[in-house]
């Protein structure tokens, strides 16, 4: 070895709960990176299948659902960064991280309170006497979809909250103030 590296000597940082928050919101990001971006190369396949004519009469216009996606997954990279900026101890990522986990708690109660409206929506059309056995037993499998969704949304908004709450507390900012490693 030619430069050996000067090391300072190693202070442990206590066991802090929050990393394993910070962790699952990098790998529920990461899966949605995944997801949108192949999401938007299958749309980008279908710009051309999709005539003007087909859009003016009422078809979805792929552009719009690609422009989504996209924003999606850009969201979804930020997301990871700053995830990974906050996992190494890096003062910029605990700013960023308490904005990122303040942002999903309100996109969360706000996507929440969409889906609950769905499927009270969705309930009121299944009690309809006469529907087909399939159709029923696809609108309940669809409702029960929905309230899995509602129910993890309603669990990640004290969660995210919480999360955005410690980032800020004495200890944490404490923690970051140590040299990294």
């Amino acid at each position: 070895m030619l430069f050996p590296a000067a090391k300072g000597a190693k202070r442990p940082r206590p066991f802090a709960a929050w990393r394993i928050v910070v962790w699952l919101v990098m790998l529920l990001a990461a899966a949605g990176f995944v997801i949108n971006t192949y999401a938007s190369v299958v749309l980008a396949g279908a710009l051309g299948s999709v005539s003007e004519e087909a859009i003016a009469q009422g078809a979805g216009d792929p552009r719009i659902a690609m422009a989504w996606s996209l924003a999606y997954s850009l969201a979804a990279f930020v997301v990871i960064a700053v995830s990974l900026g906050t996992l190494r101890w890096r003062e910029w990522g605990r700013r960023a991280m308490r904005v990122v986990a303040l942002v999903l708690l309100v996109w969360s109660a706000y996507t929440a309170w969409g889906a609950f409206d769905q499927w009270q929506q969705l309930g009121v059309v299944l009690g309809q006497p006469g529907l087909p056995p399939d159709m029923l037993a696809f609108g309940q499998k669809h409702r029960t979809i929905l309230l899995v969704g509602l129910l993890l949304k309603t669990v990640s908004v004290p969660i995210l909250g919480w999360l955005a709450w410690v980032l800020g507390s004495v200890g944490a900012r404490q923690q970051f103030a140590q040299p990294t490693l």
